[in-house]
């Protein structure tokens, strides 16, 4: 039995949940990305200290523009 959501505002409640988890899912990706990246540099300090660490946060950085100018299409088809 297909369930009904009412309108508000004029929009569909069930168009605009669906935006607003796509949203999430793209933050909550970011936000992972970026704690792995912390994680990265960290263990780099920890281990071969500041000049490792900044060479780390370096290659996180580059690799994490990269991905996002990917996912917004920057690649030739």
């Amino acid at each position: 039995m297909p369930m009904s959501y009412p309108k508000i505002g004029g929009c569909d409640l069930k168009k605009r949940l669906k935006k607003l988890g796509e949203a999430l899912a793209l933050y909550l990706d970011d936000l992972l990305l970026l704690a792995g990246g912390g994680c990265f540099v960290r263990a780099a300090w920890e281990t071969w200290g500041q000049p490792a660490a900044l060479a780390v946060a370096g290659v996180c950085l580059v690799a994490y523009a990269l991905i996002i100018a990917r996912s917004r299409g920057g690649r030739s088809r």
